[in-house]
C-alpha cells in the first residue's frame, strides 16, 4: 500500500476517533444537563440554597490549610518576638477552629435539603414516566419482552436521578477544594499540580470503562432480573396465594430464583473483581505519588527553602490534593454510572410515542355518536411483532350498524386480536378497517375510543372503590354517581354493592385497610358495568358471561337488547346460549372467517358452527 495512503488512513481513523469522542462527550454533557435541569425544575429554590452550602463547605479545607500555615508561622514569630504578636496568633487560631465548626453546622442542613431534593426528584420522575405511559396509546411496544426489559432498567434509573445532586455536591465540592489545593501547590513547584493530575488520568479512563462494563452487564441480565423479581413476588401475591400453597409451588419458585440468582451473581462477581483489581493498582499509584510529594517537601525543607508554616502547609496540601484527586476519579465513576442510567431513562421517555399511525393534530375525524353504515373488515392480515406465524389472514367481514354480531371460534383463533385491532391497540399489517366507510386510522384516536366500550376477557381489577371501578369506564365521570349505579343495575353489580360493608364506596382490594375482594363472577359484573356506563357507538364484549352463573347470564341478556339499542355490538363467547341471541354470527378458524349468518342459517348449513353448537347443546339432552 502507498505510504501516503496509509498515512491518510491513519489520519482518517484518528479524526473518526476524535469525532466519536467529541460526540460522546457532548451526549454525556447533554444528559447531565438534562438530568440536572429536571431536578432543578422539581425544586429550584432548594437547589440554589443547596449549591451555596456546597460552595462554602468546599472552600473551607483550602482556607483551613492556609490558616494552619499562618498559625504555625505566627507561633514561630511569637516564640522569638514575644507577646506582641500573640493576639494575632490567637485570632488566626480562632479562625482556624471555625473551619471545623462551620462545616459541622452546615452538614445537617445540607443533608436535610438533599432528602427534600430526592423526594421532589423522584416525584417528578414518576410523573414523567406516567406521562410516557399515557403517550404509548397502543400495545405494539408494551407487549414486547424487550420493552419490559428496558422498563426494568428505567425503573431502576429513577433512583439514580436523586443521586445526581448528591454526587454533584461531591464532585463540585471536590473540584473546588482541589482547585484551591493545586493553586497552593504551585508555590512548591509550578509543574507539581500538573504531574499529580496527569497521574490520575489512567485511573479516570479505567473507571469509565468499568462503569460501561457494569451497565452492559445489567442490560444483559435484565431478563434474569425480571424473572428473579417475579419469583420473589409470586409467593406473596394474593392472586396466586391459593395455588402456590395447594400445589406446593414455593420450592419450585425458590429453586428457579436461586438458579437465576446464581447466574447473575457470578457475572456481577466477575465484574466486581475486575473493578477491585483495577482500584488496587491505581491506589498503589496514588500512594507512590503521595510519597513522592512528601519526598519533595523534605528535600525543599532540607535546602532551607521552607519555613515551618510552609512545611505544615505543603504536607497538608499534598495529602489533601492526592486524596481529592482519588475522590474525583471515584466521583467520575459514580457520575458516569448515573449518566448511563439517565441516558437509558431519557431514551425511554423520548421514544415513548405511538407505534400506530395517527392523523395530524386537528386533522383527525371525530367519531360518530351512532354508526350509520357499520364496520367493515377488508382483507385483514396481522402478525404480532414477536410472532412467527400470522394470527389473522385475509379476514373480511361486516358488523352491521345497530345490530348485535357474535364472533365464535376456538381458543387462539384470533378473536381477542381482532378486538385489539378494532380498538387500535395494533394496526393491521395489511388490509383496512372502515367505520361508516372511513378508514379507522383517519379518526382522531381519543374521539374514537370515547365512542367504544369494551369488556376485555382479561379485564382489570382496579384497586379502588366499587363506584370508581365503574365510573372509570365513563368518558367524564358523573360526581353524584347516579350513572354508575344505573350501569350497576344493568350488569347486576347492584347486588354486589348491597352485600359490601360500605356499598359503592367499598375499596375492592385487600391491599388497603377496609377493602374486600370479590369472586370472579362478581368482578365480571363490575367490569360489565364499567363497559355499560359509557355512551358508546360500538360495544365490544369479550366473553361477557364466562364467570357468571346461569341466572346472572339470563338476567343480563333480558336487558341486553335495551342496553345496546341504537348501538353496534360485537360479542365474543364460547357459550352458545349467548351467541344464538345475536343478529349475525361470524365463525373464525385459524385466523380466517369461514362461516357467517344467523344462528338458524349456520345450524342448517351443517358446518363448523353447527358442529360446535351440537357438542354444547348435546350435554343438556337426556
Amino acid at each position: 500500500m502507498n505510504p501516503f495512503t496509509r498515512a491518510g488512513d491513519a489520519v482518517g481513523n484518528l479524526l473518526h476517533s476524535a469525532t466519536g469522542a467529541f460526540h460522546g462527550l457532548s451526549a454525556n454533557l447533554s444528559t447531565w444537563r438534562r438530568g440536572l435541569a429536571l431536578v432543578m425544575m422539581a425544586a429550584p429554590r432548594i437547589v440554589v440554597v443547596y449549591l451555596a452550602i456546597v460552595f462554602v463547605i468546599s472552600l473551607v479545607p483550602v482556607l483551613q490549610v492556609w490558616l494552619l500555615r499562618l498559625v504555625v508561622d505566627g507561633l514561630a514569630v511569637a516564640a522569638v518576638v514575644g507577646e506582641g504578636s500573640a493576639s494575632t496568633v490567637l485570632a488566626l487560631a480562632v479562625l482556624y477552629a471555625l473551619t471545623y465548626v462551620i462545616p459541622a453546622g452546615l452538614e445537617p442542613v445540607q443533608q436535610m435539603l438533599n432528602v427534600w431534593l430526592e423526594d421532589r426528584a423522584v416525584g417528578e420522575m414518576d410523573r414523567r414516566l406516567m406521562d410516557a405511559g399515557i403517550r404509548l396509546t397502543d400495545l405494539v411496544q408494551i407487549e414486547r419482552p424487550p420493552f419490559q426489559d428496558q422498563l426494568r432498567l428505567v425503573q431502576d434509573a429513577i433512583f439514580f436521578l436523586p443521586r445526581l445532586i448528591a454526587y454533584l455536591q461531591m464532585g463540585l465540592g471536590t473540584a473546588l477544594t482541589l482547585g484551591g489545593m493545586l493553586l497552593l501547590l504551585t508555590g512548591l513547584h509550578p509543574l507539581l499540580p500538573l504531574l499529580l493530575a496527569v497521574l490520575s488520568l489512567p485511573h479516570l479512563f479505567s473507571e469509565k470503562r468499568l462503569q460501561e462494563i457494569r451497565y452492559q452487564s445489567m442490560v444483559d441480565r435484565s431478563r434474569a432480573a425480571r424473572e428473579m423479581r417475579y419469583c420473589a413476588r409470586i409467593t406473596t401475591e394474593p392472586a396466586a396465594a391459593k395455588e402456590i400453597r395447594v400445589f406446593g409451588l414455593g420450592g419450585f419458585f425458590l429453586r428457579r430464583f436461586r438458579s437465576r440468582f446464581a447466574t447473575a451473581y457470578e457475572e456481577m462477581r466477575r465484574v466486581r473483581l475486575t473493578h477491585l483489581r483495577a482500584s488496587a493498582a491505581f491506589t498503589a499509584l496514588h500512594a507512590l505519588a503521595l510519597a513522592g510529594g512528601f519526598w519533595y517537601v523534605a528535600v525543599q525543607a532540607r535546602a532551607g527553602q521552607l519555613t515551618l508554616g510552609d512545611i505544615a502547609l505543603y504536607i497538608g496540601v499534598v495529602i489533601q490534593t492526592q486524596s481529592r484527586l482519588q475522590n474525583l476519579v471515584f466521583w467520575f465513576g459514580f457520575q458516569y454510572e448515573i449518566l448511563l442510567h439517565l441516558r437509558g431513562l431519557f431514551t425511554f421517555l423520548d421514544q415513548a410515542k405511538p407505534a400506530i399511525l395517527l392523523p395530524q393534530p386537528r386533522e383527525g375525524r371525530q367519531a360518530p355518536a351512532e354508526l350509520q353504515q357499520g364496520i367493515e373488515l377488508l382483507g385483514i392480515h396481522f402478525q404480532y411483532p414477536e410472532g412467527t406465524l400470522p394470527v389473522l389472514e385475509n379476514v373480511s367481514a361486516r358488523l352491521p350498524s345497530g345490530a348485535v354480531t357474535a364472533l365464535v371460534g376456538a381458543n387462539g383463533a384470533g378473536k381477542s386480536t381482532l378486538v385489539k385491532l378494532l380498538t387500535r391497540m395494533y394496526d393491521p399489517d395489511s388490509g383496512e378497517i372502515r367505520v361508516d366507510g372511513v378508514p379507522l386510522a383517519q379518526y382522531d384516536l381519543p374521539s374514537l375510543r370515547c365512542r367504544v366500550a369494551v369488556l376485555y376477557q382479561d379485564f382489570t381489577r382496579f384497586a379502588v372503590t366499587l363506584r370508581e371501578n365503574i365510573d372509570l369506564g365513563a368518558v367524564r365521570p358523573v360526581e353524584d354517581g347516579r350513572r354508575a349505579e344505573q350501569a350497576a343495575r344493568w350488569s347486576g353489580a347492584d347486588g354486589v354493592a348491597a352485600n359490601l360493608p360500605q356499598g359503592y364506596d367499598t375499596p375492592l382490594t385487600r391491599r388497603f385497610r377496609g377493602g374486600v375482594d370479590l369472586s370472579g363472577g362478581e368482578w365480571q359484573k363490575v367490569a360489565l358495568a364499567r363497559a355499560f356506563v359509557r355512551d358508546a357507538a360500538l360495544v365490544i364484549l369479550d366473553e361477557p358471561t364466562a364467570a357468571l352463573d346461569a341466572e346472572a347470564e339470563f338476567r343480563l341478556f333480558e336487558r341486553f337488547r335495551q342496553l345496546v339499542a341504537g348501538k353496534t355490538a360485537l360479542i365474543i363467547s364460547h357459550r352458545f346460549s349467548t351467541v344464538r341471541m345475536a343478529d349475525h354470527i361470524l365463525v373464525l378458524e385459524n385466523g380466517r372467517i369461514t362461516e357467517s349468518g344467523s344462528h338458524a342459517e349456520l345450524v342448517s348449513l351443517g358446518g363448523r358452527y353447527a358442529e360446535l353448537f351440537e357438542m354444547q347443546a348435546g350435554r343438556y339432552r337426556p
